[in-house]
């Protein structure tokens, strides 16, 4: 019978122990981004490591883009936060492996996006909807240029998130849309985006007609309609 696997490597997880410290501290704002950590003889002192262990902590903050080490005589090591970015390229790789689909992005969209719809139909207070009003007749102006036409009517998919305030859906919703956005531009680099001009300037009629329900404070009907907004776009990139 094979022995259990041990960790033999205590040093490891001391590097591990020592990470997760220093991770903590920068999540809980301790360490502000774009500050230098404390030099390495109070690092040593008060995580209790040796240097090659704060070295390996170091190095696994690095990889997690919590730290961006800097060298050179004006080097150093300085602390970044963690982007919807990164999370978003973690997650697409994951997907990636797992086999999902522009389908499978696209309904987490609806079911995530469109409860935020509603939270802000009940909520909605007149700045928000003159922001809102605000995107869509941006979005009016750019009916000429898919390109840019996308872009906007994906900015408006944030702004809505964004103003229902929940700050969990918010970072899901960017995750999912930051590779939505990749997906419809290859989408439309792939195609002739004149042919597709009404499709995208009937997206903008939607938004505009879910601003009106928002400001109703139609909860119902304005989640209904985003939900079938997303779905029927996801058709459309998938086909």
């Amino acid at each position: 019978m094979t022995a259990p696997v041990r960790d033999q490597n205590p040093a490891r997880k001391a590097a591990e122990v020592a990470a997760a410290s220093l991770r903590r501290q920068i999540i809980l704002g301790e360490l502000r981004e774009g500050e230098s950590l404390p030099s390495e003889a109070d690092l040593l002192a008060a995580l209790r490591v040796s240097k090659p262990t704060l070295r390996q902590a170091i190095r696994i903050l690095e990889s997690e883009s919590l730290v961006t080490v800097r060298r050179g005589p004006r080097g150093g090591i300085h602390v970044s936060v963690p982007t919807v970015e990164t999370a978003a390229g973690y997650a697409a790789t994951v997907l990636e492996y797992r086999g999902a689909d522009t389908a499978d992005l696209f309904e987490a969209a609806a079911a995530l996006e469109g409860p935020c719809v509603a939270m802000l139909a009940r909520s909605r207070s007149a700045e928000q909807v003159r922001r809102l009003r605000a995107a869509v007749a941006e979005e009016s102006e750019a009916l000429d240029d898919p390109q840019r036409l996308l872009s906007l009517e994906n900015d408006f998919h944030r702004l809505i998130v964004e103003c229902a305030g929940n700050a969990t859906l918010r970072v899901l919703c960017e995750m999912i849309r930051t590779l939505i956005d990749t997906a419809t531009s290859r989408y439309l680099s792939a195609t002739r985006p004149a042919v597709h001009g009404p499709a995208f300037v009937a997206g903008s009629r939607t938004h505009r007609k879910v601003v009106d329900l928002i400001e109703r404070g139609d909860a119902e009907a304005a989640e209904a309609l985003w939900r079938k907004h997303i779905r029927e776009t996801a058709a459309r990139i998938g086909g």
